[in-house]
């Protein structure tokens, strides 16, 4: 009877146990969700932005530590190729803020998307929910699209955020529903998966923004890639893909005036890459990107192996200006403006160490995702984290897309699920994970 009595104590508490594992393993999955549904579902379409955004990530990280030190799991799970360039980036960040100085605020997030990116690695999502969230994103753009456009101007759409921001955020998302309706089997969510791309994608066209318009290049070609490589197109995809090219070309570009603003580049920049370019030339838009970009370079030779620091590339632009070596026109109108290039921007304010640590970032998951690509039964999600990588090297070419903290949620919490959706796959043999 004693022995009944022990061994029914025995099995309660093992039964007891198992099921606080599985409470806490459901909370911590529940926790990463919330954290990517922020960021898809929530910091661009209501007046929030990212002002709660390292809250909840805390959060969610620190219920995903809870649920590892429950099941005695401290190592980094298929995310190694994410978390590694990150934390070699952030360990330059806080180096180059040490010896010279820096933005806070990219540190601050770098740090917490890497400690989130670490805990939550654990956790596996699945796309069906992930194709959800991007559904209702694309309905909340919808709507936004048609509230913004139907009662107030529809110039630089951007929600409540800026305008490069947004068409960031809706170029990425497309990407992720475009393939998640190549992945997903029932025919009601590849639709509407189809359906919510072209929403994404008719929001980059109403930003108005060129540079984020310039990534739909390079992606574009990834997916006729993905289409013939795969040989999954056909005349329904066919259809849809100038459905696509209709509605945005013949629609969103013609409405929002995003052809006038493309119409306008060479005449912006001819006059601002001639040898005679005065003040005038680098008035407009384009015009100051090149004077930024000139005087980054510029920067850059002076501090070669480290970075001249947020302040000294500041400072030189009012002690050159005296100097004659640059005009005016440097700081008449954003008197503190960065490089509107990461790349340029990251080796005159961090010299060769934080350009190579910035392409690290990229190349390495860029690398990871090839392999996934090359694996059977998540080719997909290889594509995904391919063309996000693809896209923010596009982005970096006329902005600081590595700067911001919104811009740096983009693109650790988006690459994150990519990778965690296509990890677990058989890797050919010779490459590592």
């Amino acid at each position: 009877m004693i022995m009944d009595e022990k061994f029914s104590v025995t099995e309660a508490s093992q039964f007891s146990v198992k099921t606080s594992g599985s409470r806490l393993e459901k909370l911590a999955i529940a926790s990463v969700y919330l954290v990517i549904g922020y960021v898809t579902n929530l910091m661009f379409f209501f007046p929030v932005g990212d002002r709660y955004l390292i809250s909840v990530m805390i959060l969610s990280t620190l219920i995903c530590l809870v649920y590892r030190k429950s099941v005695s799991t401290w190592k980094v799970i298929g995310l190694k190729s994410l978390l590694l360039p990150m934390s070699l980036y952030t360990s330059i960040l806080v180096l180059s803020y040490l010896i010279n100085d820096g933005y806070m605020s990219t540190i601050r997030m770098f740090l917490y998307c890497s400690l989130f990116v670490y805990a939550a690695s654990l956790i596996r999502l699945q796309a069906r929910y992930v194709g959800i969230l991007c559904a209702v994103a694309a309905l909340e753009m919808l709507l936004l699209i048609l509230y913004v456009c139907g009662w107030q101007t529809c110039s630089r759409f951007g929600g409540f955020t800026n305008p490069i921001f947004f068409g960031m955020f809706s170029v990425c998302m497309a990407v992720f529903s475009t393939y998640l309706a190549c992945a997903l089997n029932k025919q009601w969510q590849r639709w509407s998966l189809y359906l919510s791309a072209v929403v994404f994608c008719a929001a980059a066209a109403l930003t108005q923004t060129r540079g984020v318009m310039l990534a739909f290049a390079p992606l574009l070609l990834i997916y006729a890639f993905y289409l013939y490589r795969h040989k999954v197109f056909s005349a329904k995809r066919a259809l849809l893909t100038l459905t696509v090219v209709a509605l945005i070309g013949g629609v969103a570009g013609y409405e929002s005036g995003a052809y006038k603003r493309f119409l306008k580049v060479d005449d912006e920049l001819a006059p601002a890459l001639s040898d005679t370019a005065n003040g005038h030339a680098y008035r407009s838009s384009v015009g100051f990107r090149v004077l930024m970009w000139k005087y980054a370079v510029a920067v850059a030779q002076e501090h070669p192996l480290f970075g001249a620091g947020k302040e000294r590339f500041q400072q030189y632009k009012k002690d050159w200006i005296e100097q004659g070596r640059f005009p005016p026109a440097l700081v008449e109108y954003l008197p503190g403006a960065h490089a509107h290039n990461q790349y340029f921007q990251e080796i005159a304010m961090r010299g060769l160490i934080g350009l190579s640590a910035l392409c690290a970032l990229l190349i390495v998951p860029a690398v990871r995702s090839l392999q996934v690509i090359r694996a059977r039964g998540a080719e997909w999600a290889g594509y995904i984290s391919l063309s996000l990588v693809v896209a923010f090297a596009t982005f970096n070419l006329t902005e600081v897309a590595m700067k911001h903290p919104e811009k740096i949620a983009i693109f650790t919490v988006l690459v994150f699920v990519a990778l965690n959706l296509g990890r677990d796959r058989q890797i050919p043999a010779g490459d590592s994970a």
